[in-house]
């Protein structure tokens, strides 16, 4: 069994190797575009900085990081500066009034609770989680608490189902009275009892301490905090059953984040903390802001400054601070916040609204919406205009030159080829792809291609292993001649042949058309247009294989997106197109901007509206506009539970041969026998392996192959 166990342990180990489960996406949400001019102050708050916390029903999020730059630094201490203040924050449930919040590094924590007493049925109560806790403010003793659940959804558990709460807790009913007045509850943190109390929501009179469940805890230094809360709106006791309903939750994290003076983030260290406010500073890490570089300033909020290639004092350097979400979730990109005023008129584009499509190296991108406000609406059909501009975007792999490269519902998109010609090595020559094409120009026939790659990095491929292109192509080196400057390749789609030609990287006094593989077609109204372009650096013929390095690669969609006149996208259709530019408007689309509404404005652009309170001269109804990023979660590992099954197979066959095997059978004879057992395996290999294919679980044939493995290796050391 010694062997088997060796065996086992290194299989697994290959298993494991082959079922690792590649990384998520990540989405970059970016503040306001500044410039580097020295002796500037420039400042990103929650309205021009969506990576920042922000409430925009109760207006809450005061998080600020203000730069002073001086010459092309931001100096030590004071040339970062964060600050965050507490405010008060209302209980989704409001009977119980308020808790104090605070944005810090982009998440909504809690500070404490409030004091201030709220109003119910024309009374001042006192606020119920404030009365019942000791140390009422976190801040004091310099921690900060991740506000988890902040509910009032109406919702009915039972004493078969507990009330699911975050962090492992749960809470269960023990026991109602006859009554019904007296529910005996326990709560449960990872499945052990840590707190038991008797509420009495349905009693006569009941107060509001009487309806709320609470449990307290020492935090740090912070005493007897209360971090759950749960109200009780009513209790019944069943005959099969007791049953409950709950419409307010409200917890805490139990795990403190300390912000005690001194405490680094990164870049930052916090300078200074009060009872309701956190400062930051950048002591002892002055910051270069240089072209290209990406700097983490504190916990996932960085600076990115550009690769522009001129800086001068009518082009300063661009940058930017932007936060790095890796987590799986849907997140909201928002727009400046602005404010519904009559007459006015509000403005976005990429510098305001990280929505939309930007390059911050070259400065493109131009999409912008414009509204105007009439009382509360959007008339129809020049309330919201939208606006986006075809610009020069240079090919990573400079020496073909330029593409017309537009933003378009905030993604970068082809709109044709530039006719300017590229320099290399001090002679102009005609731009390849440009020159390669036919028809150079898709707004002309409104309709516009995604762009799926524009890279310069240097890449081999061989005879044996194609270069992997986007959509399904992939390209084939079918042959070099024997001096290695003819090479003969192969496109391919989804397996089929599309296209076959002769490059020529390494002859002498090659040209840039020489070197250039490109392929073209016809895509709807837009003919011959080169939808793939690969620059070949060199190849050479080997004796077991070819080789090639490439080192540029360009490839569009050959599925259009229409951009015709008319076509409607949500509450926007399409009034203009020209060769360089696409407008839009709202006709036969009027939109009124009322409180606590989402609306479709296009294409997952959205408008939201504030829930707020008070809505009147002095505080106008808030709003901004936003678009959502998804970030998929990993895909799950596959299921190995078949795994008993498939090695239970080999152990029964080994059982039929240890019935008709002669009991004086030498050591050699079994182990001639159980090959027909291994050989059995593949058949098995071959019909589980659609049924993986089926499910789409990745390098779920290695589950099966080394499965097969283990059944062998069982087998030969139960023999010996």
């Amino acid at each position: 069994m010694n062997k088997t166990a060796i065996m086992i342990t290194a299989l697994v180990a290959v298993l494991a190797t082959a079922m690792v489960v590649g990384a998520v996406d990540k989405v970059e949400i970016r503040g306001a575009v500044q410039e580097v001019v020295d002796g500037a102050t420039v400042t990103w708050t929650p309205q021009n900085f969506a990576g920042f916390y922000y409430d925009i029903d109760d207006d809450l999020g005061n998080e600020q990081i203000t730069m002073t730059i001086t010459g092309n630094k931001l100096e030590e201490p004071n040339g970062v500066k964060y600050t965050s203040t507490a405010q008060d924050n209302d209980f989704d449930f409001e009977d119980w009034g308020w808790y104090r919040s605070i944005g810090f590094l982009g998440e909504n924590y809690f500070a404490g609770y409030s004091e201030n007493k709220p109003t119910v049925d024309g009374v001042e109560i006192d606020p119920e989680l404030y009365k019942q806790s000791t140390d009422t403010n976190t801040l004091v003793d310099e921690q900060l608490l991740k506000v988890l659940i902040d509910d009032d959804t109406e919702r009915t558990f039972t004493s078969g189902t507990p009330l699911k709460l975050a962090d492992g807790y749960e809470l269960m009913i023990k026991s109602i009275d006859v009554d019904g007045n007296k529910v005996y509850v326990e709560l449960m943190k990872d499945g052990q009892s840590v707190d038991t109390k008797v509420v009495s929501p349905s009693k006569d009179g009941a107060t509001m301490s009487d309806k709320t469940y609470y449990y307290k805890k020492d935090i740090g230094d912070t005493e007897d905090l209360v971090i759950i809360g749960v109200h009780f709106k009513n209790a019944f006791r069943g005959a099969d059953q007791d049953i409950a309903t709950v419409d307010g939750i409200f917890q805490v994290s139990d795990q403190p984040m300390d912000v005690s003076v001194d405490t680094e983030y990164d870049k930052m260290r916090i300078s200074s903390v009060t009872r309701d406010t956190i400062e930051m500073d950048n002591k002892d890490n002055a910051i270069t802001l240089n072209k290209n570089k990406d700097t983490t300033l504190m916990a996932g909020i960085h600076i990115k400054t550009a690769d522009q290639d001129v800086i001068d004092a009518e082009n300063p350097l661009r940058f930017y601070i932007y936060k790095e979400v890796t987590e799986p979730g849907t997140y909201e990109i928002r727009g400046a916040v602005q404010q519904v005023v009559d007459g006015a008129q509000v403005t976005w584009d990429p510098k305001t609204f990280a929505g939309f499509y930007y390059d911050i190296d070259d400065d493109l991108g131009n999409e912008q919406i414009t509204m105007t406000i009439t009382g509360n609406k959007l008339e129809e059909p020049n309330g919201v205009k939208y606006t986006s501009t075809a610009q020069d975007n240079d090919f990573d792999f400079e020496d073909w030159g330029w593409y017309r490269s537009i933003g378009f519902l905030g993604e970068n998109y082809f709109a044709g080829y530039s006719e300017n010609k590229p320099t290399v090595d001090g002679v102009e020559i005609d731009p390849e792809l440009y020159k390669q094409s036919t028809d150079t120009n898709t707004l002309v026939d409104e309709q516009l291609l995604k762009v799926l790659i524009d890279d310069d990095t240097e890449r081999t491929f061989t005879s044996g292993t194609p270069l992997k292109l986007a959509d399904g192509y992939e390209l084939m080196i079918k042959s070099i001649d024997v001096d290695g400057n003819k090479v003969y390749v192969e496109l391919m789609k989804d397996g089929q042949s599309v296209d076959t030609k002769v490059v020529s990287p390494s002859k002498d006094g090659a040209t840039m058309s020489d070197k250039t593989y490109y392929y073209k077609k016809d895509i709807g109204d837009t003919e011959d247009l080169v939808i793939i372009g690969v620059h070949f650096k060199n190849a050479f013929r080997g004796a077991d294989q070819d080789i090639a390095t490439v080192d540029g690669i360009f490839q569009v969609s050959d599925q259009p997106m229409d951009v015709s006149v008319d076509t409607e996208y949500d509450k926007m259709r399409i009034s203009s197109v020209t060769r360089d530019t696409i407008e839009m408007d709202n006709k036969d689309n009027a939109i009124t901007l009322n409180k606590n509404k989402d609306t479709t404005l296009m294409a997952g652009i959205h408008i939201k509206t504030a829930d707020q309170d008070v809505i009147d001269a002095e505080n106008p109804l808030r709003f901004y506009i936003y678009k959502e990023a998804t970030i998929e979660a990993a895909a799950p590992a596959p299921v190995v539970e078949e795994k008993p099954a498939a090695e239970e197979k080999p152990v029964v066959e080994e059982k039929k041969v240890e019935e008709v095997a002669p009991t004086n059978v030498t050591e050699e004879k079994p182990a001639a026998e159980e090959k027909p057992a291994a050989e059995e395996k593949p058949a098995a290999e071959a019909e589980a392996k659609p049924a993986a294919e089926e499910k789409g679980a990745p390098g779920f044939e290695a589950v099966f192959a080394v499965t097969g493995l283990l059944a062998v290796a069982y087998l030969v050391t139960r023999r010996n």
